[in-house]
């Protein structure tokens, strides 16, 4: 690692965690591990970073971030009504129909989370921008959740900067009480892994 280069890490502990990834409208899956997309959104929140500001985003595509997985437990499906202000008239295909046959006010949803998990993240960078994103982490402008507001940490998200990750592992697993039991790192070539997601965020809309 270059001496101008440090791990941020970072603890995800929490009842329900949801990151996101190929979901369609009704059903929005969730990824066994951080996603980079959910991530980079965990720091944009903490920064104050509009949605909307591409631009802004530029800043961290030199980031490196590799996710781990200390504890994973089931699965959990729950189910969330939308649409209720949907124009029945102007929007007629996202409109569901009563039992009786007439038009109701509401879509049904199914949202995955991942129960009392435990996971990891370590993001490899410039020391200066990773120190500028811990600050936020500690003191963040809007609030942060892992991959959803209904998934509020239970545990600091930022653990501070390491000089490898090797140190950043071994302090994760005394937090979480168990060993590493996955890592996925990103690659530059294809052949270098061994699944492939579209995840790089361009924009949050």
């Amino acid at each position: 690692m270059d001496n101008d280069t440090k791990i941020l890490t970072l603890y995800l502990d929490a009842p329900l965690q949801s990151w996101g990834y190929m979901s369609k409208f009704d059903r929005r899956t969730t990824f066994s591990l951080p996603t980079r997309s959910g991530i980079i959104g965990m720091i944009c929140a903490a920064k104050g970073i509009e949605r909307s500001n591409s631009k802004a985003l530029e800043q961290f595509s030199s980031l490196k971030i590799i996710s781990l997985a200390f504890t994973q437990n089931t699965r959990l499906t729950d189910f969330h009504t939308v649409g209720g202000g949907w124009d029945k008239h102007l929007n007629p295909g996202n409109v569901v129909q009563t039992a009786n046959g007439k038009p109701g006010n509401t879509n049904v949803t199914y949202r995955e989370y991942l129960q009392w998990s435990k996971l990891g993240v370590l993001i490899d960078g410039a020391e200066n921008l990773l120190a500028d994103i811990a600050k936020a982490l500690l003191n963040p402008c809007w609030g942060i959740w892992l991959g959803r507001k209904s998934c509020i940490p239970a545990s600091p998200v930022c653990q501070g900067l390491f000089a490898s990750q090797e140190e950043a592992i071994a302090h994760l697993s005394k937090l979480a009480g168990a060993e590493l039991q996955r890592k996925a790192e990103e690659v530059i070539l294809f052949e270098d892994g061994s699944d492939t997601l579209n995840d790089i965020p361009l924009d949050f809309y």
